[in-house]
């Protein structure tokens, strides 16, 4: 039989085991404890991240379906700020008498907000001056031409009467009797308008790299009809600050002396080549067998008004949020 000494040393020794297992079962349990709040942590922050996926799919379903773009960098015109306001663009460039050299020039735009073009026009206005000698008193005067201060077409494409007589030859003592100022005949008279304008056209904007067209347009393609606007195939959006250059080159000078129609008259000199839009102008040339030169000094001077149609977008002073 064991002795009180055994029996208490062997229940030490079943208390010894007891605490240790304990001890280990709480490890256990803390480090359940560990991997469960890991565990948590872990689905908390996949339900975030499942939401915030969610909030970004409603962003881009809603951008989607009010048609804008998903890029903050990137705004259509219709949805930059300011206030729509219409707008021509308009630069006068002047071609001198005689003279088929390239015209430049130049308009910037302005920083009160961009510019939006959508079609392109143009007009010339005539400023035909001339001067008269009188060959008994030699005294000379200036006068200006019937077509001075008109607008006149920039291209001739519209001149349906070319080449019919006009009217018939008069010269001398004109019906009904004192109107001899006109002398022309149907070979001299120039059937074209008088101050009308051909050429071409380039417009080119400095701060962009792409040009607005392949080649210089002909004059003829700035307007449709004899004055219609010409509408641009797009949108043609020019930032503030930027600047707009037209080069312009006529395909004639003004009002040209064209053809051989010229000393047929008295003394083999009248009328004179210059003198092919006399009649339209106002302007008497008349027939003097003793004029060696011509009598009259012609300046058909001009305009050429040429621009875009559009509109602006006002904006404040300094950067503008795209919003």
């Amino acid at each position: 039989m064991a002795t009180f000494e055994q029996i208490v040393q062997n229940l030490q020794q079943q208390a010894g085991y007891a605490a240790s297992q304990a001890k280990q079962a709480n490890e256990a349990v803390r480090g359940m404890q560990g991997d469960s709040a890991l565990i948590r942590q872990a689905l908390e922050r996949n339900t975030r991240d499942l939401q915030n996926l969610a909030n970004a799919l409603q962003g881009v379903e809603g951008k989607s379906i009010g048609g804008g773009n998903t890029n903050d960098h990137v705004r259509y015109i219709e949805s930059i700020p300011g206030r729509r306001i219409p707008f021509d663009l308009i630069v006068s460039i002047p071609i001198g008498t005689n003279s088929i050299a390239e015209a430049q020039g130049t308009k910037i735009i302005s920083q009160d907000g961009p510019f939006v073009a959508v079609a392109r026009f143009a007009t010339f206005q005539s400023a035909f001056q001339f001067a008269k000698l009188d060959p008994t008193t030699q005294q000379g005067a200036t006068f200006q031409g019937r077509s001075f201060g008109r607008f006149r077409p920039v291209h001739s494409a519209w001149d349906l009467n070319d080449g019919q007589m006009g009217y018939q030859p008069i010269v001398g003592i004109a019906a009904p009797g004192t109107g001899a100022p006109i002398y022309a005949s149907p070979s001299n008279h120039s059937s074209f308008r008088s101050m009308e304008f051909d050429g071409t056209i380039e417009m080119l904007n400095q701060g962009a790299a792409f040009p607005r067209s392949n080649d210089p347009l002909p004059s003829s393609f700035y307007s449709e009809s004899i004055n219609s606007p010409f509408q641009l195939g797009a949108l043609d959006f020019f930032e503030r600050g930027e600047t707009i250059q037209w080069k312009v080159r006529p395909t004639h000078v003004n009002n040209p002396p064209a053809g051989n129609a010229s000393g047929y008259g008295a003394g083999g000199l009248f009328p004179f080549l210059g003198s092919q839009y006399d009649v339209h102008e106002g302007v008497v040339d008349q027939q003097n067998p003793d004029a060696a030169t011509d009598p009259v000094t012609r300046l058909p001077d001009g305009i050429l008004v040429v621009g875009l149609h559009g509109f602006r977008i006002i904006q404040p002073p300094g950067p503008v949020r795209l919003t």
